[in-house]
């Protein structure tokens, strides 16, 4: 059992709507359209989904969000129910992992045993009962059994099946002094004074069945699904069918949580919401694909399903009431971009081996002053029909952004408006060409901007893989074979006019180049650089990723490792001077290793201090610009990161907040770069003023190219002094002897290098 402490929803509400988080501070940007289960703590009501939890307070209208930085312990909650006895909530995660929040005293503890344990096949939580201080869990190998009060589980029941074998139980309910567990063949059940619970031999099948699954006890019956249908079972007479759902699908079985001698039952369906009250004869309600139900604090019932986040159905205004927090649209994403003080992401993504098509319709998303905007069909008629968004880029020069669609072609947005959708019918893009008339996808892909402003595209699998649009228009290219195939994906262009495209079928990188006249191919020249040596010496040919520092040389990282190519202007050199690929050696005790070994490479983002962040299946690191120091390296066991496999990462250059795509959403953490001026007319000191409740540090952004800033004392003692990231500082103000300041006004002196600028700023401590 693990204990952490909860952090109280107030914060979690003020993080969020501040426009500035403290650095080195983390915030989720998740979608909570799609809720699974819900349950009501007094006056809030918690919704659960794969993106956490949202809290929605019935007396103040506030919204929060719970989640790892608040406290919880995983991502993507299953069934979250609260114990109104014991004053406990239970949440269980798709994972099997469990917390159980304390409301009382404000803490979660984490019971992961079920999630840490080894079984042979799939393993999962279906369901589960309160009983008395116990929860009772049905999983895929048996019944689990927690306390509530000790936090622990106490007890297991495996192999009850024929002949002790496995036995997965879909639902549970206690009922009568027996235990009814519903299995996929029908209806278990065992008396609770049973000697052996762990011996099949005390387990009966008590109602034989070709589809069973969710039950719930409730004032002198079981409800349960027999043969797909729900039916009623009193203890004493033989199962009886429940004649108002008769013939109707039975979605879900929940207990409303509202007053205990008010308590009904919910039986949910496709197209109607049953209210059950002891009587046989339930109130009928028109509400369709909902998930489950509560009564909030006014008796109003309040419903989640795959759509609308929160719904209640008002009884005071005879209103329903839709409640979702902002965020993106989906959790998945292609790549992501910052530009203009605006988070661009694609909303759509690809599979190892970019096999078309994902039909994954999220469009794409923009982040932008502490809000989400999401792109819609409705509001932007152009991307109707559009799917699989990958790639977005900002042009250099202009106020155009540029998204690729896997399957639609590129959309060009000017000030938040799709106006152009390019395809075949009005630029050199290619649909694929197969034999099957009727799939004819346009796979656009990978996309940069060369110096010149013009647009490069790969155009997967047709004979003229390469696109660009200059200002006169559009032009394709034919590579011959040197790629070994037109399977081209992520494209970036370097400062040496070379385009850098990476084979998705295992070939290495293509490097192009058009010698500045793209309307001119006669000059233009190709390589394949590949894992041998005197041809790019790669760490492997499954190239994943490809980066551009602010030095020039190029970042590649692969599924063998991660390697640097310092000399990006000599691939095409006539002298034939060497262009491979060199790897980062660093000295581990006595011996010296590959940095990162032979670590998968998702992805590489260089931060304004030109430092790089690296994206691994095994968590995220920050190295320093020339990669040998360990900066930071963050995973789920040291940070609130919702998944160790970071596949994207994009950077806020105006702030230095770095957002982490993971296979489970986007994470942001507030770091220490972020983009410089031109000059001190925009410096920014936050907190200010750092009042004793703050432990963390005091950040100064907004400052020129690696500005020079010493922070002293009122009386001109200096306390602390550095040189800015990108445009950044941060202190943990403390001295120099470590001690924290005394209360009283600190001022900051920046200086250029030369110092020919200057700035004085003022911080006030109060301890």
């Amino acid at each position: 059992m693990k204990k952490l402490f909860f952090l109280t929803f107030a914060f979690t509400f003020a993080l969020w709507g501040n426009a500035q988080i403290n650095f080195e501070g983390w915030r989720v940007h998740l979608p909570y359209f799609k809720n699974a289960s819900v349950t009501n703590v007094g006056s809030r009501i918690y919704c659960g989904s794969n993106s956490g939890i949202f809290v929605c307070d019935r007396e103040d209208g506030s919204i929060e969000r719970l989640s790892k930085i608040t406290g919880l312990s995983d991502v993507e909650v299953k069934i979250v129910k609260y114990n109104a006895a014991l004053k406990v909530t239970l949440i269980v995660y798709n994972n099997t992992n469990i917390d159980i929040i304390d409301e009382a005293n404000k803490i979660i503890y984490n019971v992961p045993d079920i999630f840490l344990k080894s079984i042979i096949g799939a393993k999962s939580i279906n369901g589960f009962c309160f009983y008395e201080n116990k929860a009772y869990l049905a999983c895929s190998f048996g019944i689990v059994v927690l306390d509530l009060q000790r936090k622990q589980l106490i007890d297991s029941y495996q192999n009850l099946g024929p002949n002790g074998s496995q036995l997965e139980f879909l639902a549970v309910s206690i009922f009568k002094n027996q235990i009814y567990a519903s299995a996929a063949n029908g209806i278990f059940a065992a008396s609770l004074n049973s000697p052996n619970l762990n011996d099949f031999n005390f387990w009966k099948l008590t109602k034989s069945s070709t589809g069973s699954g969710l039950s719930m006890a409730y004032k002198g019956n079981l409800y349960a699904l027999v043969d797909s249908s729900l039916q009623v079972y009193d203890g004493v007479t033989a199962w009886q069918p429940y004649l108002p759902t008769l013939g109707k699908e039975i979605t879900s079985l929940q207990l409303s949580q509202y007053e205990a001698e008010l308590q009904h039952l919910f039986i949910i369906t496709p197209t109607k919401f049953y209210i059950e009250k002891g009587n046989a004869v339930p109130d009928s309600l028109d509400h369709t694909f909902r998930k489950d139900g509560v009564y909030d604090l006014k008796g109003n019932l309040s419903m989640v399903d795959d759509n609308y986040g929160l719904t209640i159905d008002n009884r005071q205004t005879n209103n329903l009431d839709y409640i979702i927090p902002g965020g993106p649209a989906a959790r998945t994403f292609g790549r992501l971009t910052y530009e203009n003080g605006k988070l661009w992401v694609a909303g759509g993504y690809v599979n190892d081996r970019w096999d078309p098509l994902m039909y994954n319709g999220s469009k794409f998303y923009q982040f932008s002053e502490n809000s989400w905007y999401n792109f819609t069909e409705k509001d932007h008629p152009m991307i109707t029909g559009l799917s699989d968004f990958l790639e977005v880029k900002k042009h250099p020069y202009a106020n155009e952004v540029y998204l690729s669609s896997f399957g639609g072609g590129i959309i060009k947005v000017v000030n938040n408006q799709v106006v152009e959708n390019y395809d075949e019918s009005n630029s050199t893009l290619q649909r694929l060409s197969v034999v099957d008339p009727n799939y004819k996808p346009l796979l656009t892909g990978g996309m940069d901007f060369d110096n010149f402003g013009n647009l490069w595209v790969s155009n997967y699998g047709v004979n003229k893989p390469i696109s660009v649009k200059t200002k006169t228009g559009w032009m394709s290219f034919n590579v011959g074979t040197v790629a070994g195939g037109n399977e081209l994906g992520w494209l970036t262009c370097d400062d040496n006019n070379n385009k850098w495209l990476l084979s998705v079928r295992d070939k290495g990188i293509l490097v192009y180049n058009d010698n500045g006249t793209p309307t001119q191919v006669a000059d233009d020249q190709y390589k394949m650089l590949t894992k041998e040596v005197g041809q790019g010496a790669l760490p492997s040919n499954t190239v994943l990723c490809a980066s551009k520092d602010l030095n020039g040389e190029m970042w590649i990282g692969t599924n063998q490792g991660l390697t640097i190519l310092g000399n990006p202007g000599k691939i095409f050199n006539t002298n034939k001077e060497s262009f491979d690929a060199r790897q980062i050696i660093i000295k581990v005790g006595t011996n010296y290793e590959i940095f990162l070994g032979k670590e998968q490479i998702n992805c590489i983002k260089v931060d304004p201090a030109n430092r790089k962040w690296i994206g691994t299946p095994n968590g995220v690191w920050l190295v320093s610009s020339d990669g040998y120091k360990v900066i930071k390296n963050f995973t789920t066991a040291n940070s609130p990161l919702l998944s160790n496999n970071v596949i994207e990462i994009g950077i806020d250059e105006g702030t230095g907040e770095v957002f982490f795509g993971t296979e489970k959403g986007l994470i942001s953490y507030m770091g220490d770069a972020s983009g410089s001026q031109s000059d001190f007319s925009n410096v920014e000191i936050f907190p200010n003023p750092v009042r004793p409740d703050f432990t963390g540090s005091v950040s100064i952004r907004g400052l020129m190219e690696k500005s020079i800033v010493k922070i002293a004392d009122i009386s001109g003692n200096l306390v602390y002094e550095t040189t800015a990231n990108g445009g950044f500082v941060a202190w943990d103000g403390k001295n120099y002897q470590g001690k924290r300041v005394s209360s009283g006004v600190y001022l900051v002196f920046a200086s250029t290098k030369d110092g020919a600028q200057t700035h004085v700023g003022k911080i006030l401590f109060i301890n």
